[in-house]
Order: C-alpha cells, then structure tokens, then sequence
C-alpha cells in the first residue's frame, strides 16, 4: 500500500527530508515584506514558488460569454545571493476587481520573479510577457477557442509555467451554463494548469485540478463533479426530469476520497427532498521541503421539480489541488434554480452553473467558475473593510499565493 510520503518522493520520502527547515506562505491580496531572518543559513538557497491570481469568470449580469476564468502562472526560483537582513517586497494579485473581461493583478517576489494573473472569460488578450517567459516559440493557447480565457504565466523562474484555460460557456437567459474554471499548475512545475470543463444547456461544468481538467457534462440538465487530484470528475448519465435529478461524484484525491453528487426528486407536488453534495476531502501539506495536495473534488448539484414542487442543491467544494462541483437549473425559467456552483480548492478552478445560478470561485490561484447568465462577479475583498462595500467575492477568481522554503541555523 502507498504511503504518503512515498507520494511525494524526496530522500527518504520524509516532508522534512531535505536541506530546508523553515516556511512562509503569503496568499490574500496586498503587500507585504520579508525580512531574511538572522538566524538564515546561506547555504541553501531559498526556493521560491510564485502563483498569480485566477481569473474571474466571464459573466457579470446579462454581460459576457460565460466561459470561467484562468487559473494563474506559476514561476519557480532559487536564489543565492540572500543575507541575513535583507528585505524583499512580497506582492500578492488580487483575482479582479468586478470584472468579466480584465484579470487580476501581478503577483511578484520582489524583483526575482513574477506570475500573471489567469484572464477573465470574456478576455482574449494574450497575458503580458507571452509567450518568451515560458521559453516557448508561440502561444499554445491563443488559437484555442479564440484566445479566451487563457491562464496566466510565470516570469523570472527557473521553471515557468502557465495556468489552465478557464472552460467554455454560452451566455443564454433561456438556456445558458457556465464554463468551469481553470486550475493553476502543479507545485512541482512539470505541467501547466488544466482546463476548465465545458458546458452544456441549462447546466454549467466542473472546475480543473492540479492533475486533471473539469468535466463537460453528458448532455443537458446534468450535472458534473470537480476533478480531483488522482482522477476527473464524472457527469451524470441521466437528465434530470420532473421527478427526479442526480449529480456526478467528484474525482478520487490522492488521499481523500471525492464527493458523492447531489440527489433531489419531487412527487405529486406534495412530497419533494433534496440530499447535497459532499465536499472533497484530502490535505495539504506545505512542507519546507515538499508539498503535497492530496484534495478530492467536490460533487455536482442537482435540480427537478414537479409543478409547483421545486427541490435541489448546490455543487461542492474541491479539497486541496480540486475543482468545484457544478450545478444544474430546472428550466428555462428565471423564477427556479438559483444554485451555486462550488468553489476550488487552493490552486483548483470553480464549478460553473446553469443560467440565473451563480459560479464557484476558485481556489488560491485558481480560475472561477462563471454562470450561464445573470450571475454578478464580486468585488475585492479587501477594498472597503470599514464600511463593508463589496465584500462579496462569487464568481471570482483566487487571489494570487507565494510560499517560500528555505534554512535557518538550529
């Protein structure tokens, strides 16, 4: 049987097995400073892992195309040349300020290195510094669905790698669904992020993991689960109908299962239940010399009415490194299905809905999940503590995250 130390690999397999003792993380948007501690062994070089922002999704009201966002660059560096004393600007990107159709801001470790935000879903400008910063000879995202919603990228690393394409959507009042956010690339840098699921009428697709892209749904009115980070997400095979409707499982993790999809039915408008989704399980361990995200993807939302009778639920949350479940509308009808797709786990992508519902935002670094129509995107988090202004943050992508490891004496 697998451990999980032999998961992630290393001397030993330990998570303290290595030349580094000692940890920092930064992800919430804003700025920050780093002091080189006195006690810091120049020896070892400090290892940087540099995440930018997800992008938000692509609708905000009747505005947009409904495709989700993406997931955001990654740039991985060594440095040598720190000192006990020295001190370093740590810049955290916001995942957009209420916006479809920009992307967030920069996160940057000082001068050494930096990673773009993911775009918006209605955003098809390239992201700056495309397509050099990766050592590539042209963009591999800018042909594909017309350049929307291409993921950010790392600048200045060692190894830079660029965030998963947020999925495609259609912006419909009558019959709309949401793409799936895209997920930011793996902590070990051998990958790019993965795309986010496509949509299906009246229903929105799942949320990218770390390993796997999200689901597109199997035909309409069914719902699809996050990916996880050992396995996809899977849709349900059925359409809901006036009695009954069910929502796919979300992917396996690596050590925390997916969750179980949402169930609802209604009969002879006098009876109607409704079981959620679960949440992905799994953990994460930001070790000073590994990390490991483990998360299980979170299970789709489901929805079925009968008459007058109307029952249903939202999608899950993705454990760490997993997508958000998606969610399902009951109809055309603007008076119904009013559900949230579930939001991504650090670095996964968010679910999307169906039309009149609202998208999942991502995870740290993670693209958003978008609405088939009318789902509002929300504003920073941070903007205006004191009067409490625009602090609600759905349909948004994940703020931008820095963690650092490196060796103090002992």
């Amino acid at each position: 049987m697998a451990t999980l130390s032999s998961l992630v690999g290393g001397s030993g397999g330990g998570f303290t097995d290595g030349p580094r003792n000692t940890t920092a993380m930064w992800n919430s948007y804003g700025s920050y400073t780093w002091t080189v501690p006195t006690d810091f062994d120049n020896s070892v070089p400090v290892r940087i892992y540099c995440w930018g922002a997800g992008g938000n999704a692509g609708t905000d009201d009747s505005s947009g195309n409904s495709y989700g966002g993406g997931g955001g660059g990654l740039a991985i560096k060594e440095i040598t040349s720190f000192s006990a004393g020295d001190t370093v600007t740590v810049t955290i990107g916001e995942g957009g300020h209420h916006t479809h159709n920009s992307r967030g801001g920069i996160t940057s470790f000082g001068s050494h290195c930096s990673a773009n935000a993911g775009n918006d879903g209605q955003n098809n400008n390239n992201p700056p510094s495309n397509p050099n910063a990766t050592g590539e000879n042209s963009n591999p995202q800018a042909s594909i669905q017309s350049g929307y919603a291409q993921g950010g990228i790392g600048v200045g690393g060692d190894i830079n790698r660029r965030g998963g394409m947020g999925g495609v959507g259609g912006n419909s009042s009558g019959s709309g669904g949401g793409g799936g956010g895209g997920s930011a690339p793996h902590p070990q840098g051998h990958c790019d992020g993965h795309k986010g699921g496509h949509w299906d009428s009246y229903t929105g697709a799942s949320g990218a993991s770390i390993n796997f892209p999200g689901t597109r749904n199997y035909t309409s009115y069914t719902g699809s689960g996050g990916a996880g980070t050992a396995g996809m997400g899977m849709s349900s095979r059925w359409s809901a109908t006036t009695y009954r409707g069910m929502g796919g499982p979300g992917g396996a993790g690596l050590n925390g299962a997916g969750g179980r999809g949402g169930s609802a039915s209604t009969y002879s408008n006098a009876w109607m239940w409704a079981s959620p989704p679960e949440d992905g399980q799994g953990t994460a361990i930001w070790g000073s010399n590994h990390i490991f995200l483990g998360g299980g993807g979170g299970g789709a939302g489901t929805a079925t009415h009968q008459s007058s009778e109307r029952t249903g639920c939202n999608g899950a949350n993705g454990g760490p490194g997993a997508g958000g479940g998606s969610c399902i509308s009951y109809d055309s009808s603007n008076q119904n299905a009013n559900w949230f797709g579930g939001n991504g786990g650090v670095l996964g992508g968010g679910g999307g809905s169906g039309q009149y519902g609202t998208g999942g935002s991502g995870g740290n670094a993670g693209g958003a999940g978008s609405t088939g129509y009318d789902g509002r995107v929300g504003g920073n988090q941070q903007s205006s503590p004191a009067t409490g202004d625009e602090l609600w943050g759905s349909q948004r992508g994940g703020d931008g995250l820095i963690f650092i490891q490196y060796k103090v004496t002992q």
